[in-house]
């Protein structure tokens, strides 16, 4: 044990239960459709593989594909996507506000989720 271990932030244990990964694979499933009616289907398989690593409780997995840059990063990342369709746009940043808000309740703590959560919901 080192001597400044108390430093370190605990990680809190994500809850893969039945109920939360059915919710995450509903909303994946909603939001993957919305993606591609409008044309924005390659974010689509970035989804699967996190709601892949939920069945399968692949914490450290979960964690590396929901915190990649891919879903919050900067140019080009699921977050920051823009929808010509003004009623689609409003569709996707609701589900997509839903669905930061299940990552965050499963245990995904991260400065950088709640900022863009927070950004989020300046845009519904």
């Amino acid at each position: 044990m080192g001597i400044f271990n108390f430093l370190k932030k605990k990680k809190t244990p994500i809850d893969f239960s039945n109920e939360k990964v059915i919710e995450l694979t509903r909303k994946s499933e909603l939001l993957g459709q919305t993606l591609i009616e409008n044309g924005l289907g390659f974010h689509v398989d970035h989804l699967s593989q996190i709601r892949l690593a939920a069945d399968n409780k692949n914490e450290s997995e979960f964690r590396k594909l929901v915190l990649s840059r891919e879903l919050f990063g900067g140019a080009g990342a699921l977050w920051e996507i823009h929808i010509e369709n003004p009623t689609e746009y409003k569709k996707f940043n609701i589900q997509f506000a839903e669905y930061i808000d299940l990552l965050k309740r499963m245990g995904i703590k991260n400065g950088r989720v709640n900022q863009i959560q927070k950004a989020m919901a300046k845009l519904n």
